[in-house]
């Protein structure tokens, strides 16, 4: 069994490398997994959870965009700390949200999750809905239109869109969940 304080040393020597090297996205990406189950955890999940994991992160990229070092503590120490910070500024009612710095630019969509994502909406809707309705559903949840935008695309009447998105989500719940 490896002993707990070489992996902690490990860790925190690549924790430094990567502070020195201005890696902060792979840095905060190494404690994601924890910063977020920490918050699910007390929250006991939820939205708020995710809020208040979130402004962690914010909390974490601000204070490292000032140039904040943490003089010999540990990073791993440093995250658990202001995740505790912004979870007892939750739960006393202060408010945590944090701006986002000015010059923050979040990364790329995941574009692969997204064609994914696409293409497994697409077969359900195939599957599962007969043709009015799938083209419905592709203009509603694959191209993003509005139901006043559809029934002008589709030459048909906003009742007949909303009529077929309603029957639709019922012929998907019943395909997803068996009944």
């Amino acid at each position: 069994m490896p002993d707990s304080s070489v992996m902690a040393h490990a860790s925190d020597l690549e924790d430094t490398q990567l502070l020195e090297a201005g890696n902060l996205a792979a840095l905060l990406a190494k404690y994601d997994a924890t910063i977020l189950g920490r918050c699910i955890a007390r929250l006991r999940g939820g939205l708020d959870a995710e809020d208040v994991a979130q402004n962690v992160r914010l909390r974490l990229v601000a204070e490292l965009q000032r140039g904040r070092r943490y003089g010999g503590t540990p990073y791993r120490v440093v995250v658990h700390q202001v995740i505790g910070w912004t979870l007892a500024d939750y739960f006393a009612g202060r408010p945590t949200d944090i701006p986002l710095p000015e010059s923050w630019e979040p990364a790329g969509d995941d574009d692969h999750e997204a064609l994914m994502s696409h293409y497994y909406l697409e077969r359900l809707f195939e599957s599962s809905l007969p043709e009015g309705a799938r083209r419905v559903f592709e203009l509603r949840y694959l191209q993003g239109l509005e139901p006043t935008q559809i029934a002008e695309e589709l030459a048909l009447t906003r009742n007949a869109v909303d009529q077929a998105l309603h029957r639709g989500h019922r012929k998907l719940r019943e395909a997803l969940v068996g009944g």
